[in-house]
């Protein structure tokens, strides 16, 4: 929902910071709830087709057994059918990695609302405005997002890692 408290359907794409001129602050905070919003909503949708996936692959490649012994009609063509299903769902899911990028979204979503709270809470408690505090939880969530991206890249195999290697003679030939 948005400050309004009208559900709008978020978008797909990363929101980024836009210095609109007007009151740096707010800016700020709209812009921390928008990003927060966003990994929520990422997470959801990779956890929803990491089990999608997983159950996919898990039913097609159980019926396979079963198929082989049943007297159907284009039965190869069907029994051939199933198994790319569940070649083509595994691929996706090792692929997309959407196990490991479910946890890391997770992750940012809360360390995001945890710096955005201790943000809340620091200027509910204060006498004064300040000003500073603002700039300090931005450059925390672009801390934040950073560490996120390092993370996530660190974990990605090398394109050498995935081709396969032709084996090598023995030391002595």
């Amino acid at each position: 929902m948005n400050d309004t408290g009208v559900r709008r359907r978020m978008a797909f794409s990363t929101p980024r910071w836009h210095d609109t001129g007007g009151d740096f602050t707010t800016a700020t905070e709209a812009y921390v709830r928008r990003v927060i919003d966003f990994y929520d909503s990422r997470a959801r949708w990779h956890r929803r087709f990491y089990r999608a996936s997983g159950v996919t692959a898990i039913l097609s490649a159980a019926t396979l057994p079963l198929l082989t012994i049943l007297d159907l009609p284009s039965k190869s063509i069907v029994i051939s059918g199933v198994g790319c299903v569940v070649a083509v769902t595994t691929a996706l899911k090792e692929f997309y990695r959407w196990d490991t990028s479910w946890v890391l979204l997770r992750q940012t979503e809360t360390d995001l609302t945890r710096a955005y709270t201790a943000y809340a809470s620091a200027k509910e408690s204060a006498t004064q405005p300040d000003p500073r505090a603002a700039h300090t939880l931005l450059h925390q969530v672009l801390r934040i997002r950073e560490q996120e991206s390092l993370r996530f890249f660190r974990n990605l195999p090398s394109p050498a890692e995935l081709t396969p290697q032709p084996p090598r003679p023995p030391a002595g030939s």
